[in-house]
């Protein structure tokens, strides 16, 4: 009868411990790149589908809906939907909708124009430019006269098609 431990040595549980180390150390750079575009795509989607719930609302409600903005960077800022212009830092100031972007981290928001508002008629809108971007990419949300609302980017990578 042959005896021998069962159990690992010192030097092969080292040896387990450094190749983890060396796959991690690999592979976090690209999980980082994952999460912010990520949390850039949920801040850009969220508009975006915003923006089609106030066209909606404001045929549905027969009166026309304005889509306020407060530009900021790192999560700094918020936009809010109501019958005129609201003030989304202002608790309770957008009757219908408010987002902040604290949950968003490192996203910034810059508007390119003024407000958005939509025609309780045919959901038509003053055309406008919404810019999200991150430490690596930017994207757009464009809102046409039509009332169509549409992301692009001109950072490759990004995700979306060209602008």
């Amino acid at each position: 009868m042959s005896c021998y431990k069962r159990g690992f040595t010192i030097i092969e549980l080292m040896v387990v411990i450094a190749v983890i180390a060396i796959l991690a150390s690999v592979a976090l750079p690209s999980f980082k790149d994952i999460i912010e575009r990520n949390s850039l795509r949920q801040a850009v989607e969220l508009l975006k589908s915003d923006m089609q719930f106030a066209r909606t609302e404001a045929i549905k409600q027969s009166q026309n809906l304005t889509v306020s903005r407060n530009t900021g960077n790192n999560g700094a800022w918020c936009y809010g939907i109501d019958v005129g212009a609201c003030d989304c830092g202002t608790a309770g100031d957008c009757s219908i909708k408010a987002v902040s972007g604290a949950q968003f981290g490192s996203i910034n928001l810059t508007s390119a124009g003024a407000n958005t508002g939509f025609s309780s008629r045919r959901g038509t809108a003053n055309s406008s430019n919404t810019i999200f971007s991150s430490p690596n990419y930017t994207v757009k949300v464009y809102v046409s006269n039509g009332g169509r609302t549409l992301i692009c980017s001109d950072t490759a990578g990004a995700g979306y098609p060209s602008c």
